[in-house]
């Protein structure tokens, strides 16, 4: 066996689970936005973390390289409130929890800190996939040699001209909304399938990161970001599968189509162009940079493959889970739509799997899943897209909502606000369209999109 599969199959395989017990893991990320709509005030969120500190049971876990925080980490659990690529986003990352309501309980008490905080200095997150003032803001990343590794990485792509001047820093300036739940050796294959399936679905419901200020006509410029930065150099590296895994070995042969593109040694970090898993070890020199810049010779390592993350949609991790990563953080008041979705789907997996198969809106539109991705996620829809999407999210819906009652947990509550957009046929995209059309600014718009109740 090649040496590279057999990494690739210990990193990812090794820690599924062997029974189903289902946790949820969630992960939020909120732009930060200065409502004067001009740059968000750096010193503004730094007194934040200082004041999160003081008024909840947090400590400093990780700081930057001026000692100021960039990741705090509960005195009560495995919750973790960071900077996320840069300064301008918030990411709120939930220990594993087994309701929904145990993530949303500690959501709400964050935010009651978090949000007063920043409206007294005339800032506020807001649930939007994209930092509505990108164009304005310092989206430089955290001054910490993962961040700035990442970022002079996807600079390459600027140079090369993969990527627009402006663009290479998106990921200083999108925001998800990430689950992961737990898979097992049996389970594996059918989630990561038929979640791709759905992809085209998932679209429509969710967009929520329509690029202001540009003439994008997607409601998922994070789609583009991801596709057409140097994550996306290789098709098989980020976004929709192109094909249907029949087993782990099918699956492998994909991972290894996925890029490595940096390195980590006691003494310095270094990024290079994106090379194959399978053809790593091809290559007995690789031409690199460190922070500063520096060309060096490097030799590839078996421990490189530590390094090693790909950014599919449906993504494995080394924890025995799959993250759901295709979906734009949520009008705050929806925050935990995208993890009850995903959660009820998945109880549901054997009739899931069997409405995948046979659902008529295939029929009509095929299994591109990838193109019927990007073409749901478009501004303008005719009445008979518009009317087919909808339902099928419909009849998705109504499966996890059966899952979720099967849990037991009063989960199936966080669904109403999607069956209003299918009822009303408009994301919160299109809503924040809509309030702009009307006249009103972005940071109103922003003002709404962070309301807790009654988006």
């Amino acid at each position: 066996m090649e040496l590279s599969r057999e990494l690739l199959r210990e990193r990812y395989f090794s820690k599924l689970k062997a029974t189903d017990e289902l946790f949820v893991g969630i992960e939020l990320e909120f732009p930060i936005v200065n409502l004067s709509a001009k740059a968000v005030v750096f010193s503004v969120v730094f007194e934040l973390f200082a004041h999160i500190v003081d008024q909840l049971p947090f400590s400093i876990e990780k700081t930057d390289a001026f000692e100021r925080p960039i990741q705090l980490v509960s005195d009560e659990n495995e919750d973790r409130i960071l900077f996320e690529v840069g300064y301008n986003t918030l990411e709120f990352a939930f220990d594993k929890a087994k309701t929904i309501q145990e993530v949303d309980d500690k959501f709400k008490q964050y935010l009651s800190v978090i949000q007063p905080f920043l409206k007294n200095h005339n800032h506020l997150l807001t649930g939007f996939g994209v930092n509505p003032f990108w164009h304005k803001n310092d989206n430089r990343p955290v001054a910490s040699q993962r961040y700035e590794m990442l970022m002079a990485y996807l600079k390459l792509g600027r140079d090369t001209g993969v990527i627009q001047e402006e663009r290479y820093q998106f990921g200083a300036f999108i925001q998800g909304s990430q689950v992961q739940l737990d898979v097992t050796p049996d389970t594996l294959m059918p989630t990561l399938n038929d979640f791709n399936a759905i992809e085209p679905a998932k679209a429509w419901l969710f967009a929520n990161s329509y690029l202001w200020h540009t003439h994008l006509e997607t409601l998922i410029s994070r789609d583009i970001f991801w596709e057409e930065s140097m994550h996306g150099v290789f098709d098989e590296n980020v976004g929709v599968f192109t094909e249907y895994f029949e087993d782990q070995e099918q699956f492998l042969d994909y991972l290894e189509k996925t890029a490595l593109f940096s390195s980590t040694s006691d003494d310095d970090i270094h990024y290079f162009n994106p090379i194959q898993a399978d053809d790593y070890f091809n290559h007995d020199e690789i031409s690199g940079f460190n922070l500063s810049g520096e060309s060096n010779i490097l030799t590839p390592s078996p421990y490189d493959f530590n390094e090693h993350r790909s950014y599919q949609y449906q993504s494995l991790t080394t924890r025995g889970t799959v993250e759901f990563r295709s979906s734009c953080a949520q009008p705050i008041a929806d925050t935990f739509t995208v993890a009850a979705f995903h959660l009820g789907l998945m109880v549901e997996l054997p009739a899931f799997t069997e409405l995948v198969k046979s659902h008529p809106f295939y029929e009509d539109y095929g299994r591109d899943y990838k193109q019927l991705r990007r073409r749901f996620a478009a501004q303008h829809l005719s009445d008979d897209e518009v009317n087919d999407v909808a339902m099928f999210a419909k009849d998705l819906l109504d499966l996890a909502t059966s899952g979720l009652k099967k849990r037991g947990f009063g989960e199936a509550v966080y669904l109403s606000a999607l069956y209003q957009r299918i009822a009303l046929k408009q994301n919160p995209a299109l809503v924040g369209l809509k309030l702009f059309e009307s006249g009103k600014t972005l940071s109103e718009i922003s003002e709404i999109f962070a309301n807790e109740k009654d988006f």
